[in-house]
């Protein structure tokens, strides 16, 4: 299983709406392209973490447009939604992806 996790920082008054965007995005790959789960959560600092699961690397390289997000790969509401999910985002205050194999875990 591998996660990867995002951060960004919510624009003021649109934390509403970036929920129910993260919601509906992460069904959409969880029921159609192999995603195992998505955890959505605020920091105490006041910026976002998503954290998705995957069975592995490849179910979510082949599932996931990656920097060309959205791309045709995916069905328009959803390509929308990535697109509404960025302009909650505060773009001035950027966070890198991060990647990692789980090597032991206690679920």
């Amino acid at each position: 299983m591998i996660a990867v996790m995002y951060r960004s920082y919510v624009k003021s008054g649109r934390e509403e709406e970036y929920q129910i965007l993260w919601k509906r995005i992460a069904t959409y790959f969880v029921e159609k392209r192999g995603a195992i789960g998505s955890c959505l959560h605020k920091t105490e600092e006041g910026y976002w973490l998503i954290y998705s699961r995957w069975p592995n690397s490849e179910t979510r390289d082949n599932s996931w447009p990656g920097e060309d997000a959205p791309s045709d790969i995916l069905p328009d509401n959803i390509k929308q939604a990535i697109l509404d999910i960025k302009d909650c985002v505060d773009q001035n205050r950027k966070f890198p992806e991060i990647c990692m194999k789980i090597k032991g875990d206690l679920l």
